[in-house]
């Protein structure tokens, strides 16, 4: 599953490309780079993003905008209704049903999280949104719970090396900072752990979270309406080195058929998550993560979620796509051929890739690997 870091950053960026040179503002402000194009080379700088010059797919390289940053959301979860046996990693039928009945599907596979940190080794991404993480804290109440009502489904997820709860690291590192390493500042949602924002430490800092992880460090609360607990839509805000504060709301809406919760933690985002101010209340705004919704293939119509969210984001919105702004664009979702999971942002420019779904692009861990549900989308954003 690892593979050569060089290779890797190379084949992942391969038509990720850039937006172009800074439009206007303090050019000051965020220094030009000479970053080495040659991926086994140390980083020039400790100040911005390490995969900004990239090489394109037979294309010169480009000057690196003073402003641009890179960001990365990725559902990191998995599920049982995919055919596993054949997997190439041996992620098979048997594993996906511990994970499924024990770990609710969040990343808690060993191999696929050790995966996923090379991966992540190699792109560093400035900025990383993820959804359905384990959280770690629960192994011993989950390893109880499991001993005294299924002792075989304990011994699957709590013992041997296939799973985190079986499979303590000796610096007993937690799932999120196990995936992203030393560099990174990590805070995750109120009352929902698997969901969390980090933000690399040469780019920029996390408020009130130096480094983390800050486990209910993100600014967030459940919706008004009480239909879920905790914060499904959470806020850190990122004051970037010698630039600007950018807010970046981290989301994962209910799936399926609770559309009237979907829409009220949409509307979290944009108008009110519950005192009086959205989710998206910086200078500058990047939301990002799994919405569960694909706006270009469900009628709005018939889910009022969608419905919102289209009232909210495209042209001539508030909001704009940096991600895929139509149907053309590359899935998320690879089972379904959707795309659930969005990047936008008000007043940032950017654009996305689909990582292992857009062309010249990579997954992040083998191909043909059947963990993963979800496909991360990885940005270039700048500054206008």
């Amino acid at each position: 599953m690892n593979r050569g870091c060089a290779w890797l950053l190379t084949a992942l960026l391969i038509g990720a490309g850039g937006c172009g040179t800074d439009a206007g503002g303090d050019a000051d402000a965020w220094p030009v780079l000479d970053v080495p194009l040659d991926a086994d080379a140390t980083s020039a700088t400790d100040t911005a993003s390490d995969a900004d010059a990239a090489p394109g797919n037979d294309l010169a390289p480009e000057a690196v905008s003073p402003r641009t940053f890179t960001v990365m959301t990725f559902n990191v979860g998995t599920t049982e209704k995919l055919v596993h046996d054949g997997d190439p990693d041996g992620y098979g039928d048997a594993l996906a049903d511990v994970a499924a009945a024990f770990y609710g599907n969040n990343l808690a596979w060993v191999p696929a999280r050790e995966g996923l940190r090379t991966f992540i080794d190699a792109l560093k991404p400035d900025i990383i949104g993820f959804q359905e993480l384990y959280w770690d804290g629960h192994c011993a109440a989950d390893c109880a719970a499991a001993q005294a009502t299924d002792p075989a489904l304990h011994a699957a997820a709590c013992t041997g090396a296939d799973f985190v709860c079986g499979a303590p690291l000796p610096d007993t590192q937690i799932t999120v900072r196990r995936l992203v390493g030393p560099d990174y500042a990590v805070a995750c949602a109120p009352n929902h752990p698997d969901n969390c924002v980090a933000v690399r430490k040469a780019f920029g800092a996390l408020a009130d979270c130096p480094d983390g992880p800050c486990i209910g460090g993100l600014d967030g609360m459940a919706p008004p309406n009480g239909c879920t607990g905790g914060a499904r839509v959470a806020t850190a805000v990122v004051q970037v080195t010698d630039g600007p504060q950018v807010a970046v709301v981290d989301v994962h809406t209910v799936s399926g058929s609770n559309v009237e919760c979907r829409t009220a933690q949409l509307r979290q985002v944009f108008e009110n998550r519950g005192d009086d101010k959205p989710a998206a209340f910086g200078a500058h705004n990047i939301v990002l993560g799994d919405m569960n919704i694909d706006p270009f293939l469900i009628d709005p119509l018939y889910d009022a979620s969608v419905a919102y969210w289209n009232d909210q984001v495209g042209a001539g919105r508030r909001f704009h796509y940096l991600s895929s702004p139509d149907s053309t664009g590359p899935n998320t979702h690879p089972s379904t051929f959707m795309k659930l999971d969005h990047v936008i942002s008000d007043n940032l420019d950017g654009s996305c890739v689909v990582l292992g779904v857009s062309e010249g692009t990579l997954p992040p861990v083998s191909e043909g690997s059947t963990f993963f549900d979800h496909r991360p989308v990885y940005c270039t954003v700048t500054v206008p």
